[in-house]
């Protein structure tokens, strides 16, 4: 019989795997919020990285808390992206998740959006026209998930080519 390693040794063996939340927020008119963020060239949904001991979900709604000073509540999943490693930019796979964060009206996002200065640089609310100002992966992902908000399509995972 094979000798098993220690819980320790075998969790270390294997691939690392990153993991985020993200939310589409939107309007009365069905705009959605989206955030330029000042560490990159193009506009995010509000959300990030997973942090330890926290789930997607929960990590989206801190995200939306520390970005945008909103308490929303997070709801049911809208779109899961899955992304492979890639060798050439050394990035682990990763699990990218979207949530339903409902809608608050224009004129209150407004009144109370604090865009955290450490990170971004500004907020918007946005048409599903113009989702290409995110990047052609967040673009396609906030349109799967305003798909499903709409009753298109069903929440599915999307698997993505190698990077």
């Amino acid at each position: 019989m094979p000798r098993l390693l220690p819980d320790p040794a075998y969790f270390a063996s294997l691939p690392t795997v990153i993991s985020s939340g993200a939310v589409i927020l939107r309007d009365e008119d069905g705009r959605f919020v989206v955030e330029k963020p000042n560490y990159r060239d193009h506009w995010l949904l509000p959300g990030g990285g997973v942090d330890p001991g926290e789930d997607p979900r929960r990590c989206a709604q801190r995200e939306v808390a520390e970005e945008l000073g909103l308490d929303v509540e997070v709801g049911r999943v809208l779109a899961i992206d899955w992304m492979p490693s890639s060798a050439v930019r050394s990035a682990p796979m990763g699990v990218h998740f979207v949530f339903d964060a409902g809608m608050i009206p224009r004129a209150q996002l407004e009144a109370t959006v604090v865009p955290q200065v450490e990170e971004l640089d500004d907020w918007a609310l946005i048409d599903e026209a113009d989702a290409d100002i995110l990047s052609p992966w967040g673009g396609a992902r906030a349109r799967r998930a305003l798909a499903v908000l709409r009753g298109d399509v069903l929440p599915d995972l999307t698997a993505h080519a190698h990077r």
